[in-house]
């Protein structure tokens, strides 16, 4: 059963509500633009992200950089119900900018993980995800700057939490857990060298049945699709703040053709490299403040404008 209780997007901001009772695990090429908050209100769920394992227990709310890889599954009973918010950079940056106290970028860099709740913090969080939509919801006038107020607040009070309380450590390891880690570390950096399922099983002199299975287990991913994940990940860092071009990048990715590289990266992106540079450079434009001519500054007003401004 998959019980939507609700789904709301305004410029920016998308937030759900949804309650399910069978085996879910998230799609395996999850990673997008957006920052991502996750709260889960009942149940439980195993939580891969980047490289490290974490148990999620209700209460628990979770911080997730974007472009970050990260992957929820089944742990215990099937039965969960969780509030999921994804966060574009604007509008919401610029609102905080206002005091300059909260980077938005800064807060999910370093702020990335999980935090355990007191019931009675769990009652404040909760009532402030379900005012969120339900400002999207009924659109009343300042519905949008109201909807990011309690965001402001959320982030605020997650910030002040975090210095009181440590944040949640990934799952105690157990010699399979530590093996997945240190495998899944090794991918994280080497995603270049790292080729197939057969390369990394003989560098860990691990038999490629037994790695194939418990990191798929454990991470939600195979062994091969994490590789391509993590060099698609390298290849968006690529085009938006490199001068290689797209043929230099899929060789140096390792990809044995430009088509291959294209496919791949369209599979997990929903977008060509072409396209996703010509992004980023939009973005970059938009994000770089006009610079006033060299001659306009210092420049005196007309007589007739010195008057009216007296």
């Amino acid at each position: 059963m998959r019980n939507v209780i609700y789904e709301e997007a305004m410029e920016g901001v998308t937030i759900s509500r949804i309650i399910r009772n069978f085996e879910f695990n998230m799609p395996a090429k999850h990673t997008h633009d957006e920052y991502e908050i996750y709260y889960l209100i009942s149940g439980e769920r195993s939580y891969f992200i980047e490289n490290q394992i974490y148990h999620v227990c209700a209460g628990n709310l979770v911080f997730i950089n974007k472009n970050t890889i990260h992957m929820t599954s089944q742990s215990g009973d099937s039965y969960h119900e969780r509030i999921v918010i994804e966060l574009k950079n604007e509008p919401l940056a610029s609102v905080l900018s206002c005091t300059g106290e909260l980077e938005l970028s800064q807060f999910f860099s370093q702020h990335q993980g999980i935090i355990a709740l007191t019931p009675e913090d769990q009652k404040y969080v909760t009532d402030l995800l379900d005012g969120i939509a339900q400002e999207i919801q009924k659109r009343d006038p300042g519905y949008k700057l109201m909807a990011l107020n309690k965001l402001t607040r959320l982030l605020f009070f997650s910030l002040r939490y975090l210095e009181c309380n440590e944040p949640v450590a990934p799952l105690s390891l157990t010699a399979s857990h530590q093996k997945v880690s240190e495998v899944a570390s090794y991918i994280s950096a080497n995603c270049t060298e790292a080729d197939s399922l057969d390369q990394v099983a003989r560098r860990f002199y691990m038999s490629k049945s037994y790695l194939s299975r418990v990191f798929k287990e454990f991470t939600g991913y195979t062994v091969n699709e994490f590789i391509n994940v993590n060099r698609i990940q390298l290849a968006r860092k690529l085009l938006a703040d490199s001068d290689m071009n797209i043929t230099e990048i899929a060789e140096f990715l390792g990809y044995g053709s430009i088509t291959y590289f294209e496919k791949t990266f369209r599979k997990y992106t929903e977008t060509t490299p072409l396209k996703y540079r010509r992004q980023c450079q939009k973005q970059k434009e938009k994000e770089t403040p006009s610079v006033r001519p060299q001659s306009y500054i210092g420049e005196k007003l007309p007589s007739s404008s010195r008057q009216f401004m007296k």
